[in-house]
């Protein structure tokens, strides 16, 4: 067997015997809909996912799909639910999933990235490794250091809209959504800010080949690829940082300690891995929605320039209508019965984000953006024990860029036909917004 200097920070194997037992090889049940599971792999579905997510809802509430080659939940109180069930769900290895239709050849060729997955960070884990991860990320996190965190975000909002906006005409993502979280991201790790563009590209190869069940192999040596050059920069940082301490995320997680446990390093590379995606692609997701949907619903952009105190209901209506992660997933622990359906041990399980927070049961009108809603409920954050750690640094992000577009251009309008979505499974936002003024 052998080893890869990049994935054994201590003493862990980088690859796996050629001929592993297939532990998660099993019967699948029937699709009871095969129209409806040719939906879920559609281009439709990168356009607008909304129809399909209805027909679950009505249809299909609990759906295995040979698609996706999972179970596929779709309803607020059944994904809520499955998000908070930690005792039959699992978050750990669920990833090994993915590479359970490759040939061996394949998946020893995907030796590091398998490796990578099988990792524990604070998101692929399970307590009681979960509980001591969270609280040492935690404290990098906390209310005090996301609020010290505002000038510098102020900073580069006015940095980022004022001369785009002085252009006339700009793409909104380009200039703006895009940018300033990985900025700020890389200004937290410690990272050079001119690297930002790597830091992009390494996040979405390495989402890229995620998103449903099944897993080609294509994609995931793309992924593999971006893995293992993001891991020899970190490890280049973490190893800087031990020899002279910085004010900077990585040394704080490098040094950081929890009941005398501090990180492996396998866990510290996939917890600053999962910290510089995490950290910026649900961000940027969002700040393109929220102005996205204000803009194509005038009135409220509108009510939104007279009145400030209507910025935060904006961000959470744009969160539930257009959740910036569309899906999660976790793995059968133990067989059990939900919703009245028998789940297996190490099946897959897709929780629809994007279909919850639409649900006709738990709010009127869901299909309406409207941020004059008595009360605004969502999942786009998660729900339990795995509840977005950044929630409240990303709602600082989209309130500040809010605030200080409304301030450099009141009466902003859609440069007509210029939106783009971006071709992302797992995540939903313009990959191309361009803004002018109603002037122009």
């Amino acid at each position: 067997m052998k080893f890869h200097p990049l994935f054994c920070g201590q003493g862990g194997p980088a690859c796996f015997p050629r001929h592993t037992p297939m532990l998660f090889r099993r019967r699948s049940p029937t699709c009871p809909d095969p129209a409806l599971d040719a939906l879920l792999v559609a281009p439709a579905m990168m356009v607008d996912p909304y129809p399909t997510y209805r027909r679950l809802r009505e249809e299909q509430p609990v759906f295995w799909s040979d698609r996706w080659n999972a179970w596929v939940v779709s309803r607020f109180a059944d994904v809520a639910a499955s998000l908070k069930d930690k005792e039959n769900l699992s978050n750990e290895n669920r990833q090994a999933l993915l590479f359970a239709g490759l040939t061996d050849d394949e998946r020893q060729s995907l030796c590091p990235l398998r490796h990578y997955f099988a990792q524990k960070d604070v998101i692929g884990s399970d307590p009681p490794d979960h509980t001591r991860m969270r609280a040492l990320v935690q404290k990098a996190f906390s209310p005090r250091t996301i609020a010290a965190l505002e000038p510098r975000i102020r900073e580069l909002a006015e940095n980022l809209i004022g001369p785009a906006v002085r252009t006339g005409r700009f793409d909104f993502i380009h200039e703006v959504a895009h940018p300033l979280p990985v900025v700020l991201i890389a200004e937290m790790l410690g990272a050079p800010v001119a690297d930002r563009h790597l830091f992009k590209r390494w996040s979405a190869d390495i989402l890229g080949f995620q998103g449903t069940g099944q897993t080609t192999f294509g994609p995931a040596m793309v992924s593999q690829k971006s893995l293992v050059e993001m891991f020899a920069y970190m490890n280049a940082l973490i190893d800087d940082r031990r020899r002279t301490p910085r004010d900077d995320l990585i040394t704080a997680l490098a040094l950081a300690e929890e009941g005398g446990q501090g990180f492996s390093r396998d866990e510290l590379l996939a917890t600053c891995n999962t910290i510089l995606t995490a950290g910026h692609e649900t961000t940027t997701n969002l700040i393109g929605n929220l102005v996205h949907l204000l803009l194509l619903h005038p009135a409220q952009w509108a009510a939104l320039r007279d009145d400030s105190t209507l910025i935060a209901p904006a961000i959470e209506e744009a969160l539930r209508y257009e959740a910036p992660k569309q899906r999660n997933f976790r793995r059968v622990k133990k067989a059990h019965t939900f919703a009245g359906v028998e789940f297996a041990e190490n099946q897959m399980v897709f929780q629809v984000i994007g279909a919850a927070n639409r649900d006709p049961t738990n709010m009127a009108e869901p299909e309406v953006f409207n941020l004059h809603r008595p009360k605004i409920e969502h999942l786009s954050f998660g729900h339990g024990i795995h509840f977005c750690l950044g929630a409240a640094l990303a709602r600082m992000e989209a309130r500040i860029v809010l605030e200080t577009l409304l301030a450099h251009l009141p009466r902003a309008r859609l440069v007509p036909g210029s939106m783009q979505w971006q071709e992302r499974v797992q995540f939903r936002g313009p990959g191309r917004l361009l803004l002018e003024s109603e002037e122009s």
